[in-house]
């Protein structure tokens, strides 16, 4: 789920990449190894789906920081499917994220965004959850095989499992989340990623994934080390999404 992102991709988020990842609780399972066969034998309706996709669906966020408790609004962000191919018989879609950090003034202004405002990946979902195969700057946007992909957002999955993911550490803390953003009121999994760094605390960080079956992510959030304690330094939320069904 890292680099999804919402789902981490560069959401205001600079870690060392020699961060040490510690969770003192449960012991993590390894990432499951992904086939062709495997990820074509469960598709399932998009509204069992823990990241659901479909042509031209789109989700939009309202993105903010917080300096010393004060939320502050930091601009916006959005998904869109933007490509749809069938590889080796898989539904897999090709998700365009924006990042848009323009200040107001820098918008009535005509300040236009540029490439490093946007980032790519593919997904597909089946009934063990959200696959995805993240895309770096250059790469081609053509498909040609499932290799790469990996088991990002394992749905459904209880409170307190762990796991690893593009060599990262997730746990679950929470199954039923009550969440209300602007685009409504949503039950969520929560997925929280942790990088701590024991040499610099102060590059510390947490991420958390409020995903809703059906929906998708409803939430973002990040955490950083100030002091020793953890602090909520920015949050996403859900304004709107149409899947196109």
């Amino acid at each position: 789920m890292k680099r999804l992102t919402i789902f981490s991709m560069s959401l205001l988020l600079a870690v060392s990449l020699s961060a040490e990842v510690a969770l003192p609780k449960p012991e993590p399972v390894e990432p499951e190894v992904v086939d062709a066969a495997e990820a074509k034998a469960a598709v399932i309706d998009l509204s069992k789906a823990i990241q659901p996709r479909n042509a031209a669906a789109i989700w939009s966020y309202t993105s903010a920081y917080f300096e010393e408790g004060r939320k502050i609004s930091g601009g916006t962000s959005g998904e869109k499917v933007i490509k749809v191919v069938e590889v080796d018989g898989v539904t897999c879609y090709l998700i365009k994220l924006t990042m848009d950090w323009r200040s107001i003034l820098e918008r009535l202004s005509g300040v236009k965004l540029t490439e490093d405002d946007y980032s790519y990946y593919w997904e597909y979902f089946n009934e063990k959850g959200s696959y995805n195969l993240t895309l770096d700057v250059g790469d081609s946007h053509e498909l040609a095989s499932l290799e790469g992909f990996e088991l990002t957002i394992p749905y459904p999955v209880k409170k307190g499992h762990s796991y690893h993911s593009d060599g990262d550490l997730y746990e679950i803390t929470d199954d039923a989340a009550a969440v209300k953003v602007a685009a409504g009121e949503f039950s969520c999994v929560v997925y929280q990623m942790n990088f701590i760094d024991k040499e610099m605390p102060e590059n510390s960080a947490r991420e958390r994934y409020y995903m809703s079956p059906g929906v998708g992510l409803v939430r973002w959030e990040m955490d950083v080390q100030l002091d020793g304690a953890w602090v909520l330094d920015a949050r996403d939320d859900l304004v709107k999404y149409d899947l196109k069904r």
